[in-house]
């Protein structure tokens, strides 16, 4: 009878509410009528909704916590109930999310500290070039396997045309010192003037990168030209100055953003 008295004014209630979306009152549905059967589960269900008490809520946020819903479930359900609650002027104090002991566990990303040079020490040929290119020269993945040493390789720059840019525009990278210099000179002996991708093969060459970085345990959609960015500055900075140098980090990697170019520097 407590359940059929609950029901009946929660019935009223969504028949009468049309605000928000479609799914937004399918899901509000659902969680009222959720909350009177698990008020009816837990064993201590009011007669009425103004004889809901505090104490009633709590029990059912601990039913709800074995049964193993996770906290930010639970939080969205309190968010419709206490709108519902209030809505039919049964306003409760302290079921608000700190009294509930409710908060969304956050997971702390985890900050990768990798070496600029850490290619140095990959056995893999094909992998450690892919990323000496995009620490050394700060180029995408695709940029670095697509480019020919007969067209892009020039005598004192690596010269990034629009047909393989990632932002369709052509743009110039110095080769500034030895480490560069051998680099390039192994990617020539390597591909004959070919990319590494028509060298290897696309699907191969992608396959060999994935596992490389899997045994360095490293994610596979990350991009690592942020190194380029940030040995740059090292190196420029002393010599130009800030303005000088972000201006020149930005130009050598194609990036338009300031806020891109600041997340590089702080990875």
């Amino acid at each position: 009878m407590r359940k059929y008295s609950l029901r009946q004014t929660a019935n009223q209630y969504l028949k009468l509410a049309n605000q928000g979306s479609y799914k937004e009152r399918k899901q509000q549905a659902y969680v009222i009528r959720k909350l009177i059967d698990d008020l009816y589960t837990v064993g201590d269900m009011p007669p009425t909704w103004n004889a809901l008490q505090p104490y009633h809520i709590h029990k059912l946020v601990a039913y709800w916590k074995k049964s193993k819903l996770r906290a930010g479930t639970i939080m969205n359900h309190m968010t419709i109930v206490r709108r519902y609650l209030k809505s039919i002027d049964c306003s409760l104090t302290n079921i608000d999310n700190k009294s509930l002991q409710l908060s969304k566990s956050q997971k702390r990303r985890r900050k990768l500290k990798l070496q600029d040079d850490h290619w140095k020490a990959w056995d893999t040929q094909i992998p450690r070039l892919i990323m000496a290119l995009q620490a050394e020269f700060g180029l995408t993945f695709q940029e670095a396997i697509y480019i020919k040493s007969e067209i892009n390789i020039q005598e004192d720059s690596l010269w990034i045309t629009r047909n393989i840019s990632f932002n369709s525009l052509d743009r110039t990278i110095p080769i500034r010192n030895e480490t560069q210099k051998a680099i390039l000179s192994e990617i020539k002996q390597l591909t004959q003037g070919k990319s590494i991708a028509d060298f290897n093969g696309y699907e191969e060459t992608k396959f060999v990168w994935r596992k490389e970085l899997k045994k360095y345990a490293l994610p596979f959609k990350k991009s690592w030209r942020y190194l380029y960015a940030k040995q740059m500055r090292q190196y420029l900075l002393p010599l130009i100055g800030r303005y000088e140098t972000y201006w020149l980090i930005r130009s050598e990697m194609g990036i338009k953003s300031r806020d891109t170019l600041w997340r590089y520097l702080n990875e």
